[in-house]
């Protein structure tokens, strides 16, 4: 009796898988049209995300042959003018590559290097405005040699305030660093008082135990000055 009960339980059961069929069947007959259309949207979407991948990997490659070109020119000075050139053409043409941002670096750096300052300061400020400016790791760099850039145009007002968002951004060693180069910027700016805000902090974790006694000097001439 248990067999007899099993066979008829499972040709219930295939009766309700073939009703169900039946019913996917019906149904992909009245919206074949709409499936049909989905599948070809959903088709294209990949197709199309497949070519973006592909343009951007042979557009990465691309820029990073042509910096690979200019790239034994950048330790000769004497050729210096032609590499600055060369690099902006990289940038022009693979500007949103790695390569292309790379490129942009190199140019800056060596404006700065040619003592071109106002055009090394252009430079950095683009760089600090796009995407390489947002980089954790590039974006202290770009600041860093921005207040460089200022610094030699003479102004240092503005390469403190550049400076700035580094020593309030990092921590340790670095910051301290920053912090020395930024309390001397503001003295030159002529903002004693907010510099000795930092000659006091370097005192108490000073970057290196020889600077010590140039820090107290600091805050001790700071101290004896008359309030204005």
């Amino acid at each position: 009796m248990a067999r007899v009960k099993s066979r008829r339980r499972s040709s219930k059961d295939q009766d309700e898988v073939l009703t169900l069929f039946q019913r996917c069947l019906e149904f992909l007959k009245l919206h074949q049209k709409w499936i049909s259309l989905g599948l070809g949207v959903l088709l294209l979407l990949v197709l199309g995300w497949e070519v973006k991948v592909y343009m951007e990997k042979q557009r990465n490659e691309a820029g990073a042959t042509a910096l690979a070109q200019v790239r034994p020119k950048l330790n000769r000075p004497e050729e210096a003018v032609a590499a600055v050139g060369a690099l902006e053409q990289v940038v022009e043409k693979y500007g949103a590559t790695p390569a292309g941002r790379e490129a942009a670096l190199f140019r800056a750096h060596l404006l700065y290097q040619m003592k071109n300052y106002a055009e090394a300061a252009k430079a950095y400020e683009d760089l600090q405005a796009g995407p390489a400016g947002r980089d954790p790791g590039l974006g202290y760099l770009i600041a860093e040699s921005l207040s460089y850039c200022y610094e030699a145009l003479g102004d240092y007002a503005k390469a403190a305030q550049v400076l700035q968002a580094g020593v309030d951004s990092t921590s340790g060693f670095y910051q301290r660093e920053l912090m020395l180069r930024l309390a001397w910027l503001l003295e030159k700016a002529g903002q004693p008082q907010e510099a000795g805000r930092y000659w006091r902090r370097l005192l108490e974790a000073p970057p290196n135990p020889a600077l010590v006694p140039y820090l107290k000097e600091k805050v001790a001439a700071l101290d004896a000055a008359p309030e204005k």
